[in-house]
């Protein structure tokens, strides 16, 4: 069936065709504002869709999106022909602060280290051509340069681990005073990012700047807004569906479908339904135990962004059908685990694995919710992804990494991959990141926020660390 367009138009702008200064520069005797035919930042906001007169049309709103490869990668992740192929890398990130890449044509060999978040990484990501982006509980977000792609491209002698070359970091965003939980590469330029401020935020990867705020995790939801009278809403994953949708997990049970070029949110369900009588009888009459349950991590299925798997810490799957963003609709629900799940990824056509509190990691027939393999691990694995059709990538709680062969039900290969645990794992295909025809050409800059406001959290996560290196430098004893 073909899936209903999601464009509908953009938002009205903000700023006008010309740049509006601030009384404070105005004042300034020293300040000298550009002429209009020579700010050429503020031409390149225009061009982009930050600044003008009217809203984009439907058809400008698409032709943004404009791919010399249609369907490309960037705007469409979720087809069959993006999903199923074997990564030449794969990323891993961890709470030693670290992200690390791995040959995953070569035996897992180290390729780089990426060092420069300054507390736990909790999610990295590929993004366009070359690049990583990465989420921290250090405020941040950041944007690295993969620079080693084949263990063969390596000196001799860089098999030693202290030899392995430093990643090259691009671009440090500050997103705002709290952890940063999830991240997720958008079109145009953008990313999603999300954590305990319980805020969706949709910033440039150009300017650095807050492109929308959306604060429905936090501001209302079901049962009255229950959750959020609880202090729930964090949020903890999300998923580029295709162009300008995505949809985002949190711990106020909700899954939630957003207009990214908008701010607008598009739908809110609710699909895992909590532990119910197996909460046991501290938890009988708990509504946030009992009966709902945090969502925790999300992957594609195969089907262009129209069908998707989430979990929680209720120990079951959900499929979604995103055929209609308006309407989220539940397709299957089981029990997975015998405790939390941490993580569901996509491990094949028709097949998912996920990772759970219970110390297995489990392969699923997505399709029939039938098991199709189980694994045993030391640590609490937290994440997994594709390697093959036959084999796993297992990002293990006990700072290893296994390559799984599930078919076979055995080990290739264990190895120690960090100093501490691992937290998340993402495959990297470079053929499909170097043809240039995969890539929007210009920046989207679509904003419903102005300066200073859309760099204020910026200047909070700066002040912030700034107070929390301070108070380490300085720390004493009190005994």
């Amino acid at each position: 069936a073909l899936v209903p367009s999601s464009f509908l138009g953009g938002p009205v702008p903000v700023y006008g065709l010309e740049r509006e200064h601030l009384e404070e520069d105005l004042s300034n005797p020293l300040y000298r504002p550009l002429p209009k035919e020579e700010d050429e930042e503020w031409k390149l906001l225009v061009r982009c869709g930050g600044a003008g007169e009217v809203a984009d049309t439907a058809e400008e709103q698409q032709e943004r999106y404009f791919t010399e490869n249609p369907m490309s990668p960037e705007t469409h992740p979720g087809r069959d022909e993006y999903m199923d192929v074997k990564p030449d890398i794969v990323i891993t990130c961890s709470i030693d602060y670290l992200i690390r890449t791995w040959d995953a044509s070569n035996d897992f060999k180290p390729l780089q280290e990426f060092e420069g978040h300054l507390n736990f990484v909790n999610q990295v990501v590929p993004y366009r051509e070359d690049q990583i982006l990465s989420c921290s509980d250090d405020y941040t977000c950041r944007l690295w340069k993969i620079a080693v792609w084949n263990s063969k491209e390596l000196p001799a002698e860089a098999d030693a681990e202290e030899r392995i070359p430093s990643g090259e970091l691009l671009f440090t965003y500050w997103i705002n005073m709290f952890p940063m939980k999830a991240v997720c590469a958008l079109p145009g330029q953008r990313a999603a990012v999300g954590g305990l401020d319980k805020t969706v935020r949709i910033f440039s990867l150009v300017t650095g700047c807050t492109l929308f705020r959306m604060t429905g995790h936090r501001d209302a939801g079901p049962e009255r807004s229950f959750f959020q009278l609880e202090g729930c809403g964090a949020i903890w994953c999300f998923l580029h569906l295709r162009d300008n949708l995505i949809v985002s997990g949190s711990d106020d049970a909700t899954v939630r479908c957003w207009d990214i070029d908008t701010g607008s949110s598009l739908c809110t369900k609710i699909g895992h339904m909590g532990y119910g009588e197996d909460i046991g009888e501290p938890g009988i009459g708990w509504k946030l135990s009992e009966r709902f349950a945090t969502v925790l991590k999300m992957c594609h299925l195969g089907k262009d962004g129209r069908q998707f798997a989430t979990c929680s810490y209720d120990r079951t799957v959900v499929i979604w059908d995103a055929s209609s963003p308006t309407d989220l609709q539940v397709l299957r629900r089981w029990k997975a685990h015998g405790n939390g799940i941490l993580s569901v990824c996509y491990a094949g056509k028709g097949v998912i694995a996920t990772c759970s509190g219970d110390k297995t990691v489990k392969i699923w027939d997505w399709t029939t919710a039938e098991m199709l393999g189980e694994t045993k691990t030391r640590g609490i694995a937290n994440d997994a992804c594709m390697v093959d059709e036959d084999r796993i990538f297992i990002a293990g709680g006990d700072a290893t990494i296994r390559i799984y062969n599930w078919k076979q039900d055995k080990d290739e290969k264990q190895f120690y991959a960090h100093d501490m645990t691992l937290q998340g794992c993402a495959p990297v295909c470079k053929s499909r990141r170097d043809d240039p025809k995969n890539w929007t050409k210009d920046p989207i800059m679509y904003l419903n926020l102005k300066y200073p406001e859309n760099e204020a959290d910026s200047k909070a996560a700066l002040e912030t660390m700034r107070k929390v290196l301070y108070n380490a430098l300085h720390y004493t004893s009190l005994g």
